[in-house]
């Protein structure tokens, strides 16, 4: 210490200041190591939660005395690192009602005396968090929430209320679902719900968009008219692809054009035959018994014995009689054309180049077979070439040229009139021009002005020095000059 001493009073105030200057950052240094070695490394435990799920896992973390942290606006849990795993385990096996729905768990501690409108209850609400769980998987999906309308199953009552259910979906940012995805949502709550159709489940997104369509039978048309239209979408869609990769691969990529419409035809057509059928059971024509044989009835009598007739034969006197009743059979045949049906396809192509009209009917051909083209339906095929487009303006030309005989009449009539107009058009050009004339001397005879004549050197000479005398004269004699 005293040689501590002896040093702070031989040193002067910079080394002085740089001692405790360097003491102080030893000691800061030393803190923010063991701060940083002593510190709890916290790790996530679950991320991206709702903020019911987040409570939901905070409480039991309270209960289980586990340290945590909130982060990432309070969706984020960060619990120690030697501790993630086996809290995360914990809440697993606890079966926690996450994503804010409870499932079948609910069944797990049957209560003593529970109702059974409490257990019908509960199981509704079972089925409703497990369809939650499942369409919370799909990748599209942020939230969602489902409500189901269970059918009652009642002995005495005809009309029971049929089973229905409604779907509310909040999409991630920039993701949608499609239309294949939507109905295998449907069937997937017409799988796991008794006696519910998937038709009769409805899908709305976060903005109160419907996402299904009914079909119009059920009254719906102009969701109907949605599902048609899709329909021609996707098969014109189907037979473009189709006819322009043939194209591709035959003149060359960007080489024929191809369009395509088809017409659909959304009738529910109901065809029902009856035939009267003529034949017997036999299969023979109606001269062998019309009809269908539905009883045959016989009757024997017996007669006096005859002593002349063999052993073991029949009465000879007797007498047998057949009855057979016959009725006239039909057959019912129903055939039901489903909606959808294709009523018509027209398809137009244009190829690069110049094709002859060979070729071109060879190209016809083609497409008209890998579209499936009838022509008893009234399908059409136009091919054209690049050619035959570009002379269309001629032909066009051509056939204004070609006017009926009709026509010429009003032709005669205008070409007689022609000649007093072009004389009246004269005149009025003259007539333009004189005016022009006119306005254009006066114009010249205001604003023109006679040139002044040029000075000579003499008369320059005279007027300097005038100017001269003047500017040197008193200012006084300035002023009665002027």
């Amino acid at each position: 210490m005293t040689a501590f001493n002896d040093y702070w009073q031989r040193a002067d105030q910079r080394a002085r200041t740089g001692l405790v200057i360097g003491v102080l950052l030893i000691a800061a240094l030393t803190v923010a190591l063991g701060a940083l070695l002593l510190r709890t490394d916290y790790q996530v435990l679950f991320s991206d939660l709702a903020p019911q799920d987040a409570a939901t896992m905070t409480a039991e973390l309270d209960k289980l005395k586990t340290p945590y942290r909130l982060s990432g606006d309070g969706n984020t849990i960060l619990v120690p690192a030697e501790m993630v795993h086996r809290t995360r385990l914990k809440l697993v096996a606890k079966e926690l009602p996450l994503r804010g729905a409870v499932g079948l768990e609910l069944f797990n501690s049957s209560e003593v005396g529970m109702t059974e409108f409490t257990q019908k209850v509960n199981y509704q609400r079972a089925l409703q968090g497990e369809l939650t769980r499942t369409i919370l998987s799909l990748d599209e999906v942020a939230t969602v929430r489902v409500h189901l309308v269970m059918a009652e199953q009642a002995l005495f009552k005809k009309n029971v209320k049929q089973a229905k259910a409604s779907i509310s979906i909040a999409m991630k940012p920039g993701r949608t679902l499609d239309t294949a995805q939507v109905q295998g949502i449907q069937r997937l709550v017409a799988a796991a719900v008794p006696d519910i159709r998937a038709s009769d489940v409805t899908i709305v997104d976060h903005n109160g968009v419907a996402l299904t369509r009914r079909s119009g039978a059920e009254g719906d048309e102009g969701a109907a008219g949605g599902d048609s239209l899709d329909d021609k979408r996707a098969l014109e869609t189907y037979l473009n692809k189709k006819i322009s990769a043939m194209l591709d691969r035959t003149f060359g990529p960007g080489q024929g054009i191809a369009s395509v419409d088809v017409t659909l035809n959304h009738k529910h057509i109901k065809t029902t035959t009856e035939n009267v059928l003529g034949k017997d059971a036999s299969g023979e024509g109606e001269g062998a018994g019309a009809g269908v044989m539905v009883r045959e009835r016989m009757t024997s009598r017996d007669g006096p014995a005859d002593a002349s007739a063999p052993a073991g034969a029949g009465p000879a006197n007797g007498t047998v009689t057949s009855e057979t009743d016959y009725q006239v059979g039909r057959r019912v045949e129903q055939v039901v054309a489903s909606a959808g049906a294709i009523s018509r396809v027209n398809v137009a192509v244009v190829v690069s180049g110049a094709l002859d009209q060979a070729r071109l009917d060879r190209v016809r051909d083609v497409v008209a077979l890998a579209a499936g083209i009838d022509k008893a339906r009234g399908d059409a095929v136009a091919v054209y070439s690049m050619d035959q487009m570009a002379t269309v303006p001629a032909a066009g030309a051509a056939l204004a040229q070609a006017v009926p005989a009709q026509a010429a009449a009003p032709a005669a009539i205008g070409a007689t009139s022609a000649p007093a107009a072009a004389s009246a058009n004269t005149l009025l050009l003259a007539l333009g021009a004189l005016i022009v004339l006119a306005v254009l001397a006066l114009a010249w005879r205001l604003f023109a002005r006679p040139a002044q004549p040029q000075l000579t050197l003499e008369q320059r000479r005279l007027l300097l020095n005038q100017v001269n005398d003047w500017l040197d004269a008193p200012a006084a004699a300035r002023k009665d000059q002027f």
